[in-house]
């Protein structure tokens, strides 16, 4: 559930708003036609111009990594079914559903908005550590070890026949193994002989006892090496040291594919060739080209473009107003998911099409295999292989117009909400915060006044109105051409108490939308929003920022990031597959090598 202080944003101001960041400062007073002196805005058919890169290069400056990157939840996941697929293949699925309840207790990544963020954030930012982490972890650790050693079949397939052919002598050579083997894929680097001998005199005496071996399996999965990426580098000395070539597979593994280096790539980092030019790439490729990469993207998109924002499509339906807006069919949470799958399955399209981050913004594919979402788009449901439908409305602009971000689970349109998205996150410019005594109540229609009108009314007067007539609200305007659940409209249906249509006036979706700077345009749909943000390249240049922020786990410094930064968003920028931003990242020097400063 969506906190009050969040919700506060996209609701009445009722004193001082500070408003900030790259678009040109609104004048107190002002309304959505701008001051009284303002010549009209050109019409949105004149192009926006590029606006300036928002990064530069210090070709001295050193960025800073994180001291000891913690494992996030899901990666902590991946991790653990790794380790069980590893040591009994067979039994892995069986396993991992017995264990399952246990790691629903770890507690859950919360995400962390950037300075001067009101909303969003990317979970892979809490590097907190909790003790219930901590315990969840060591029972969990137990967990999979008890079911590992739960049988004597399964002992002896973890550590050989060595384990059970009625010799003593050889048991503790037998446990070795099975620590330098399996206990350096889990721990993601060849342990030395130190570290062996250290896990194997957990066992004791006993070295093939089932409990004996259920212990070290417990203490190696609460390892830091097991929870963190622990990176020292080749040259720890230096202030920026290379990393290791098993080091560097972690670090490609866990942020394109969430998970530990699987055979190919642990190999490439045995071998020595991974870090060789050539060999690095045809990993990287590979990575990008493979499946694995769509939970990484998933999470990325969901969490960017806040999408588990939407609250419940069923909420309300016991409410004769939601019922009477719905119409005959109530949405399911399944439509609402199958919402959040349609965002993030355009963005994996794009990806293996070699599609662009404009493309991305203005792709008007159907990628739904679900009824009653497909019908909200007037396309027949996608198969999930061949040619996605296309949306036949040519104001379904792209991104902008999908339903996952028109949604809101009530039968009121949430312009406020809207417009601080496409500032906030499409546009990566801050708005600043509401005061403390904002009200909690989101604007909404009367018997005879439009949503627009209801949010004019309470946000265009006294110190709220610059901010929202000039910043917030008018891409919101623009975005009324659809309801509540997403389904376009050109009319407003208003209710009473009942459920009893009272009115229904013309939505009115004209509003003047500022995009930076003082570079204005009269906006009259969705189509002309889309394009005036691509046009602008500020979009381009936000999602350079909001992928790093997601990859590096933490938040950007503009001066020590600016090399890095700079590359992404002018890659991003160039028209070349949206992947090439990624494998941007992947092949900037700081990307193999750890700052010790």
């Amino acid at each position: 559930m969506t906190s009050p202080r969040l919700v506060s944003l996209l609701l009445l101001c009722a004193g001082a708003i500070a408003c900030h960041g790259s678009i040109e400062q609104p004048v107190p007073g002002g309304n959505d036609s701008g001051g009284e002196d303002d010549p009209a805005p050109p019409a949105s058919s004149v192009p926006i111009p590029p606006a300036p890169e928002r990064f530069s290069c210090d070709t001295n400056a050193v960025p800073v990594d994180l001291p000891l990157p913690r494992l996030s939840r899901t990666q902590l996941g991946n991790s653990l079914r790794f380790a069980v697929a590893r040591a009994l293949p067979s039994e892995a699925d069986a396993i991992w559903a017995k264990v399952a309840p246990t790691f629903a207790r770890y507690p859950t990544d919360q995400r962390t908005p950037a300075p001067g963020d009101l909303k969003g954030g990317y979970s892979r930012l809490d590097q907190s550590i909790q003790q219930a982490q901590i315990d969840a972890m060591y029972d969990l650790g137990q967990a999979v070890a008890q079911e590992l050693t739960g049988s004597n079949a399964r002992r002896n397939t973890l550590l050989g026949s060595c384990a059970s052919d009625g010799q003593t002598a050889n048991d503790r050579a037998c446990l070795e193994t099975f620590i330098r083997g399996w206990g350096s894929r889990v721990l993601r680097h060849p342990l030395p002989a130190a570290e062996v001998t250290a896990f194997a005199d957990i066992a004791g005496s006993t070295p093939v006892d089932r409990g004996a071996v259920a212990d070290v399996i417990t203490a190696l999965l609460n390892s830091p090496w097991f929870l963190y990426r622990i990176e020292h580098g080749t040259e720890a000395s230096q202030p920026a040291s290379p990393l290791s070539a098993f080091e560097l597979a972690s670090r490609l593994s866990y942020q394109f594919w969430q998970a530990p280096p699987d055979d190919e790539l642990w190999a490439a980092a045995v071998n020595g060739s991974l870090l060789t030019e050539a060999g690095f790439a045809a990993q990287l490729n590979r990575m990008l080209q493979g499946p694995q990469l769509r939970s990484s993207l998933d999470e990325f998109v969901s969490e960017w473009l806040r999408l588990e924002e939407l609250p419940s499509l069923v909420a309300l339906q016991n409410d004769p107003v939601y019922q009477a807006f719905v119409g005959e069919e109530m949405p399911t949470d399944a439509a609402r998911t199958a919402m959040f799958e349609d965002v993030q399955l355009s963005a994996w399209q794009t990806i293996v099409s070699g599609g662009s981050v404009s493309n991305f913004l203005h792709d008007r594919r159907s990628y739904t295999g679900d009824h009653y979402l497909a019908s909200i788009y007037g396309v027949p449901v996608w198969s999930g292989s061949g040619p996605a439908p296309v949306i036949p409305s040519q104001n379904r602009s792209g991104l902008l117009t999908r339903a996952a971000l028109l949604a809101t689970g009530t039968a009121s349109t949430r312009p406020i909400h809207k417009g601080y998205m496409v500032r906030n996150a499409l546009l990566c410019q801050q708005v600043g915060a509401p005061p403390p005594n904002a009200s909690d109540r989101p604007p909404s229609p009367t018997t005879d006044m439009t949503t627009r009108q209801a949010v004019t009314q309470l946000t265009s007067g006294g110190s709220c109105g610059a901010c929202h007539n000039q910043i917030i609200n008018p891409p919101g305007f623009v975005l009324e051409g659809f309801d509540a659940l997403g389904r376009e409209r050109r009319v407003e249906r208003l209710y009473d108490s009942r459920g009893h249509v009272t009115n229904t006036p013309p939505v009115d979706t004209v509003a003047e939308v500022r995009v930076y700077d003082s570079e204005r345009r009269a906006v009259s749909n969705a189509a002309e929003l889309t394009q005036m943000i691509d046009d602008s390249q500020l979009f381009e240049s936000c999602i350079a920022l909001q992928y790093f922020r997601f990859s590096h786990a933490r938040v950007e410094s503009t001066s020590r990031d600016g090399c890095l930064l700079s590359e992404m968003e002018t890659a991003a920028r160039s028209g070349a597959p949206m992947a090439d931003m990624l494998k941007t990242l992947a092949n900037h020097p700081t990307f193999k090598q750890r700052s010790f400063q």
